[in-house]
């Protein structure tokens, strides 16, 4: 096997034990004991949670706590889409849990994913060691370089269209803050799809009452109205310089890690090909001394 090719297998090995890590640590989620009800959820949508490969339901809900409303979600099936209406008791002031007992086998997730990080590290040090063994002559190092330059650039911008929907779709599309006080009521007068997202979102222009008695027209984007609810007043409320509707999904957990990683991944890769680019120059220039010549 080739030099580069270890390489990228040993990255693709290290990236699989990390995987098998995280999946060990969010497949269980647990709160302990059995609690006293103190609020109730209710308006529970569920789906698939790919994350965990679909083993796990992730669900969301509304907590109502003597007349606030606050947004639940669970990863990893502590509410199922069996459930219409559950009991929850209280951990922290706005933090809360299904009354009913979870628990997880520990500490064994904890033990596997120490253990495939340290397979990951081994396995991944060893291949990129032996990578190191066998160095090609210039010119097939010179035209290797030159080959993979285009699709280091590819991936990168590929990256950071990936980060450009993480924001859009999980971030900015969503709420990062609960409760949150309605401040006024926002009706949707037109919409249209928002190309910024390949037509996934709406943008929609809304007139806004706030409680104040002011009056003032704003366009709501990543979806927070629709076509099929112009004219359907919805609380909405200030945040900042700016308006959202109230009932946004929450935001999701791992959603602004994922943002700087496919970033940092985006830049990685585009920087790459600059490397390259010195390094071919060094190869090709006939007046280094040879021994300059050979790949490091």
């Amino acid at each position: 096997m080739k030099g580069h090719h270890q390489r990228w297998l040993a990255l693709a090995w290290l990236a699989l034990c990390a995987y098998a890590s995280a999946f060990l640590l969010l497949f269980w989620e647990d709160h302990g004991p059995a609690g006293s009800p103190v609020a109730q959820a209710d308006d529970i949508h569920c789906e698939r949670n790919w994350l965990l490969l679909g083993t796990r339901w992730s669900c969301t809900a509304i907590v109502t706590d003597n007349g606030m409303r606050y947004r639940y979600t669970s990863d990893s099936s502590l509410l199922t889409p069996a459930d219409t209406s559950v009991p929850m008791q209280r951990l922290a002031p706005h933090h809360f849990a299904p009354a009913r007992a979870s628990s997880n086998p520990v500490p064994w997730p904890t033990m596997g994913a120490v253990t495939s990080i340290a397979l990951g590290l081994v396995g991944a040090g060893v291949l990129w060691q032996n990578s190191r063994g066998k160095r090609p002559a210039a010119k097939a190092e010179v035209r290797r370089l030159r080959a993979q330059a285009r699709w280091y650039v590819g991936a990168g911008m590929l990256a950071f269209l990936a980060a450009h929907f993480t924001h859009g779709l999980l971030i900015t599309a969503r709420a990062d803050v609960w409760p949150r006080r309605a401040e006024g009521t926002g009706e949707a007068t037109s919409c249209e799809r928002d190309w910024r997202y390949l037509g996934a979102l709406w943008r929609c222009d809304v007139d806004i009452t706030a409680d104040t008695g002011q009056k003032l027209t704003r366009t709501l984007s990543h979806s927070q109205f629709t076509q099929a609810e112009i004219g359907i007043p919805k609380p909405v409320t200030a945040v900042g310089a700016r308006w959202e509707v109230v009932d946004q999904p929450s935001e999701h957990r791992f959603a602004k890690a994922l943002f700087v990683l496919l970033l940092a991944g985006g830049i990685a890769l585009l920087i790459k090909p600059t490397y390259d680019l010195a390094r071919i120059r060094e190869l090709e220039d006939p007046n280094l001394p040879a021994r300059f010549l050979p790949v490091r």
